[in-house]
């Protein structure tokens, strides 16, 4: 692949650049990505966001329409979804690798074409981990935490510079686009960001081994009900995990005006999927059953991907030290 050169000291000068011509998102503290007017909003922490970059993609609440009766005459309008570009700078990898495991769920039986113009108006640029957190074990589940998965330019600090890969066409496009900010690459260069790659992938130590895992995981296996037994069915995991994406539609407002809306909802509740003739789980066990299943079993199955990129926010934010590759583990014994 292609590589440039970046001084880290003008990475302000190009956020500011490329703020005055499209919507720009980047971390803006520890909880979250948000939209920034200049660099001067941008905020890194120590880690990643604890909140995933899905929610610029599939909103926690998102009106898909609107209604209004008036004179015994119904208007449906659906809201106007913006065109302009859109720049995500200094995504953690994890999370830019979640958005090609949603791509095929949002395009399957159905095209869901606000998710996919929101996809196609984005350029990612990914920041590399240099220092993995605890929790992360994105290596078991094919991820690095130098990864370039859905991703259209990595960025690698490497001292005083950082390395800039160019991964696709619309990421050498922007490249060409502020051509005044990048410098060229040059084997030693390559060379450190090898080094930098290997030492940091070594600092994940988390491990959870996904060999024959799909066959391993039994439905009817009694180790469910010991995995589950420290989950209070919080919710915590699935909100903020990039890859979940459950979700439920309601219609909100009077008889005379009103809207159409889709909002997350999580396998972890009691009515979840529930019917007017039947509740599929009832059970603790159950629901958090599905969840594995779901991520481990029925997702691969169905589009061939794991629906997890190891980023272990389900480890390190849930209120009661569930740790997913313990359960994992634990039910595959």
């Amino acid at each position: 692949m292609a590589a440039r050169t970046l001084r880290r000291d003008r990475e302000q000068a190009l956020i500011d650049a490329l703020a005055a011509s499209r919507e720009v998102i980047a971390p803006v503290d520890g909880l979250r990505y948000g939209p920034i007017r200049g660099a001067a909003e941008v905020e890194r922490g120590p880690g990643k966001p604890a909140r995933s970059l899905k929610e610029f993609f599939f909103p926690d609440r998102e009106t898909l329409l609107r209604y209004a009766l008036a004179d015994g005459r119904v208007s449906v309008s659906t809201p106007a979804e913006p065109d302009a570009p859109r720049i995500v700078w200094g995504a953690a990898p994890c999370d830019v690798a979640a958005l090609p495991i949603l791509n095929p769920l949002f395009s399957w039986d159905y095209l869901d074409a606000t998710y996919l113009r929101r996809r196609e108006r984005t350029v990612l640029v990914c920041l590399a981990c240099e220092e993995p957190e605890e929790a992360c074990f994105c290596t078991s589940v094919g991820g690095s935490p130098m990864g370039t998965e859905g991703a259209d330019l990595l960025l690698t600090p490497l001292g005083e510079v950082y390395h800039v890969q160019i991964v696709t066409n619309r990421g050498r496009a922007l490249v060409e686009e502020f051509a005044e900010f990048f410098g060229p690459s040059d084997e030693a260069t390559e060379r450190r960001r090898a080094a930098a790659e290997e030492a940091s992938v070594a600092r994940v130590t988390r491990r959870v081994s996904t060999d024959g895992l799909q066959e391993a995981l039994r439905y009817e296996s009694d180790s469910w009900q010991t995995a589950a037994e420290q989950c209070v069915d919080c919710g915590i995991c699935t909100f903020l995990c990039p890859t979940c994406h459950c979700f439920d539609i309601q219609d909100e407002g009077t008889p005379e005006a009103g809207e159409r809306v889709r909002l997350w909802d999580s396998c972890a509740f009691r009515p979840f999927t529930r019917t007017a003739a039947h509740e599929p789980r009832p059970t603790h066990t159950s629901r958090y059953r599905q969840r594995i299943l779901h991520k481990f079993q029925y997702y691969p199955q169905n589009f061939g991907r794991t629906l997890c990129v190891g980023c272990g926010r389900c480890i390190q934010h849930c209120p009661q030290g569930v740790e997913i590759t313990a359960v994992l583990n634990t039910v595959r014994e």
